[in-house]
């Protein structure tokens, strides 16, 4: 299957949450939360189950360094499941989890909390079920997707980017980037290196490339959606220029449309598989922890001072 195809097929995943068992084994587990904290007890909600990969199944062991009001400062990745959106949605979660701080000598202390996250597949009926609504709404969005024909070079390609006919959604560049952000799934890569989320709603399955910080075009985004014009699949785009200046917005089309040609995929099927398809699973790996912020020396876990965590906080 292409590229172009697992990707959509991901994006179809997207109206059931398989449950998530997570088990946290803590220093300070049950213990209260000291004076001059922020309110609030321990919280460890479950990740939410990433569509984009429905149907897996895999644990991801985490450790974490908290503070001495049991926030989170660093997540590090001691065990991988064999999938980076398991792990991508892991981390997500934990990034935001309280734990009760571990206690010495009647004080609280920074501390390192190892966390196995079990992700549980989806049962036959749990599949089913969810494959039946995502075809409801695919039966929706695929008259969408279609597009006139668009001929491909001799190799097979075309321009990389290819003009949408599709409006760009109501509000300001700020408002959609907002959005995107709020409703997206991010997404590694993206072309020159800007920030990918995948949205996803009742006009397709769309890539927004976020343009932010410093850009000279920023704000600005560029939408991709993936259609179809029964023969092939394939990227059509659209820009949104927010900058002040009128020259750096037409700087920025030219960047878009001077992007690498793309190679299409098999035209989109109106009749979505039985079950999604799910991209190789990777062999878990045990990777190397990092030193903690917090806890200058921590005996109970070797450090490699190369490694890097999964998230740390500002």
């Amino acid at each position: 299957m292409s590229k172009f195809a697992c990707r959509f097929a991901a994006v179809l995943a997207m109206l059931f949450a398989a449950p998530v068992a997570a088990q946290s084994i803590g220093p300070g587990e049950g213990a209260r939360m000291p004076s001059g904290c922020p309110s609030g007890g321990q919280s460890w909600p479950a990740p939410k189950y990433p569509t984009e990969v429905f149907g897996a199944a895999g644990t991801v062991t985490l450790v974490l360094d908290i503070d001495r009001c049991g926030q989170v400062d660093q997540v590090w990745i001691e065990m991988n499941s064999g999938y980076e959106a398991l792990d991508r949605a892991a981390v997500e979660t934990a990034k935001n989890w309280r734990v009760s701080p571990e206690y010495r000598d009647g004080t609280a202390v920074a501390s390192r909390v190892r966390v196995p996250v079990d992700f549980q597949a989806p049962s036959p009926e749990q599949i089913a079920a969810h494959m039946a609504r995502a075809q409801a709404k695919w039966d929706q969005v695929w008259p969408l997707a279609q597009v006139p024909e668009v001929a491909a070079a001799r190799d097979g390609s075309l321009d990389g980017f290819l003009p949408d006919a599709l409006p760009m959604e109501e509000g300001s560049v700020t408002e959609l980037i907002a959005r995107a952000r709020r409703e997206g799934h991010e997404l590694s890569g993206g072309e020159l290196g800007w920030p990918a989320l995948r949205v996803s709603d009742d006009g397709g399955a769309f890539q927004w490339l976020l343009i932010e910080d410093g850009h000279p075009a920023a704000p600005s985004l560029v939408r991709q959606r993936l259609v179809s014009d029964g023969k092939k699949s394939f990227y059509v785009s659209r820009v949104l220029c927010g900058a002040a200046k009128a020259s750096a917005c037409a700087k920025l089309e030219r960047t878009v449309r001077a992007w690498p040609r793309q190679r299409p995929g098999q035209p989109l099927s109106q009749r979505l598989s039985a079950e999604p398809p799910l991209p190789p699973k990777q062999s878990p790996t045990l990777r190397p922890l990092g030193p903690s912020r917090l806890v200058p020396e921590d005996s109970s876990a070797p450090t490699d001072p190369n490694a890097r965590p999964a998230w740390q906080r500002g």
